[in-house]
């Protein structure tokens, strides 16, 4: 599969804007949704193909033979205003060929979406969510055809509290899909629910996606030295929010990391107050001496992050870790973190160092391949 590099939220954030966009305008569009996937595909799990009546194009779903057929299967949605499930089998030689690929399977889904006040709320929503750094879930109703044009509650809205926008053909589904959804907050990963039986009156609907709308991950620095300026540099090409912590004021300038989201001038353990870790935060000790690491990494390292790292020797690191144990810091939370920091590539400069520091976030970040979960729901 081939390796995305392309920051996710950004593109789902242009994707957002030019719906609304196209809906603002009174414009349908044709949305195409992958729904599943299995074996190599070129197309990633989050993967969206959004098309206007004139023919232009936003987003991908992984380039190739592959895009070009999902483009024709969204032009003919929108020139029927009809919905169509369609399944591709790359496991034959005939498309193994075509495409390049090594073999797989993929459905995608393609929907016309009306400019309804209804759909605009929702993606209004669903760009402010991302704009604000919320996460929300994203509820679509797969139909191999609509009874009415338009279709009532294709889709919902959902935050950790319930429906932040629209709603489903039937009320009573929010619930339910709402449920299913509280389970995901912490995931990255798309999940289809099929339907363990068609409720009656409904012989159209196949069953639904649930997709993650995520805030981009954040990189915390706690150093903003040499090493500090070229890593916050990488962190945020490559789609981190950047936030740089440094106990003094002059390496705590704004005007030194023109790419953070925050530059913040505090003590370093006392920040940490201030400081909402979760699991999509990665964390990097970078600071000027073994008292301030240590003082980072004795309260990082019962966090929640996805990532710890702190940089050093390994005398350095041997010696922090008993001292941290000393101090009633546990060895199984001392071993999540990474220590010396980076992916060996026998980095010397700053700029190499801050590259080997990315790398290994990056691996950890994207350890796990990015996959559609398969389920079933009755409703």
């Amino acid at each position: 599969m081939k390796a995305l590099y392309l920051h996710e939220i950004m593109v789902m954030e242009n994707l957002l804007k030019n719906m609304l966009l196209l809906l603002s305008r009174g414009e349908k569009a044709a949305l195409s949704s992958v729904i599943s996937r299995s074996g190599s595909v070129p197309a990633p799990a989050n993967s969206k193909l959004l098309v206007d009546s004139a023919g232009k194009i936003w987003g991908t779903v992984g380039g190739g033979a592959l895009e070009g057929e999902v483009q024709h299967q969204a032009r003919e949605a929108l020139a029927s205003e009809r919905p169509s499930v369609k399944s591709f089998d790359f496991q034959s030689d005939k498309l193994e060929s075509a495409v390049q690929i090594c073999g797989g399977k993929i459905t995608v889904y393609t929907e016309v979406i009306f400019p309804t006040a209804q759909e605009i709320a929702i993606y209004s929503t669903a760009l402010e969510a991302i704009r604000s750094s919320r996460t929300a879930a994203l509820v679509t109703a797969v139909q191999t055809a609509y009874s009415e044009r338009p279709p009532s509650g294709p889709r919902v809205l959902l935050g950790r509290e319930g429906v932040l926008a629209g709603s489903l053909a039937r009320p009573e589904w929010n619930r339910k899909l709402s449920e299913k959804a509280k389970e995901m907050f912490g995931q990255e990963d798309p999940l289809y629910l099929e339907l363990a039986e068609k409720p009656a009156g409904c012989q159209h609907l196949a069953g639904f996606l649930i997709e993650l709308i995520h805030p981009a991950p954040a990189l915390v620095i706690f150093g903003g030295g040499h090493i500090g300026v070229p890593l916050c540099r990488l962190g945020a090409l490559c789609g981190f929010r950047v936030t740089v912590v440094d106990d003094r004021a002059e390496y705590a300038d704004p005007a030194r990391f023109p790419e953070a989201e925050r530059t913040l001038h505090s003590d370093f353990e006392k920040v940490f107050d201030s400081l909402e870790i979760g699991p999509r935060h990665y964390l990097v000790s970078v600071t000027r001496c073994h008292t301030t690491d240590r003082q980072v990494i004795g309260r990082a390292a019962g966090l929640p992050a996805a990532y710890i790292g702190m940089i050093g020797s390994r005398r350095k690191v041997k010696l922090i870790w008993e001292e941290l144990e000393r101090r009633g810091v546990e060895r199984a939370a001392l071993e999540r973190v990474h220590a010396p920091v980076g992916v060996e590539i026998g980095a010397e400069t700053p700029e190499e160092i801050a590259v080997s520091i990315l790398a290994q976030i990056i691996q950890t970040r994207r350890d796990k391949k990015p996959g559609i979960n398969q389920g079933s729901i009755r409703l």
